[in-house]
């Protein structure tokens, strides 16, 4: 069996335009807000609708959240790999380079915050940096749009 390396690359690159708008349509919501500078209204409700689905899943929500951090790892670190192999664009590479970067330290953080409110140490209001969640949400939207763009006109 043969592989035409430039169907595979196609492929990939209707992955990574799926995914990438995907990202964009979700994060897009959230960047409205920001940009509107109104989003503490938002976040108040998104860690309130939290408090309840945890307070409604008992322990399983630890278990649960775990669960979605890891997953959200995986598909930031398969979205960051696939942008990678598709995208020939230097400025775009070195800009989700360094997005990967804050997004590696930004889920360390969260993972590190949710263990200490887990064991204890913290409280659930305390877990979300607000401000650095609102950069990762500016970040993933203006990246996810710049590699659709890309994909579009240059690829």
């Amino acid at each position: 069996m043969v592989y035409d390396a430039g169907k595979v690359v196609s492929r990939m690159a209707v992955v990574v335009g799926v995914f990438a708008a995907t990202l964009c349509l979700l994060y897009s919501v959230y960047f409205v807000r920001i940009i509107r500078g109104k989003p503490e209204a938002f976040e108040a409700q998104l860690l309130q609708a939290l408090a309840a689905w945890m307070i409604e899943r008992g322990d399983r929500s630890r278990v649960q959240i775990w669960g979605v951090i890891f997953l959200s790892l995986l598909l930031e670190l398969t979205y960051f790999i696939l942008v990678f192999a598709v995208v020939q664009n230097q400025f775009l590479l070195v800009l989700t380079s360094l997005f990967a970067g804050f997004e590696a330290v930004h889920l360390f953080w969260e993972f590190s915050n949710f263990h200490n409110f887990f064991r204890g140490n913290t409280k659930l209001g305390d877990v979300f940096n607000w401000r650095i969640e609102r950069a990762s949400a500016l970040f993933f939207f203006t990246q996810t749009l710049l590699v659709i763009l890309y994909l579009l006109f240059f690829h």
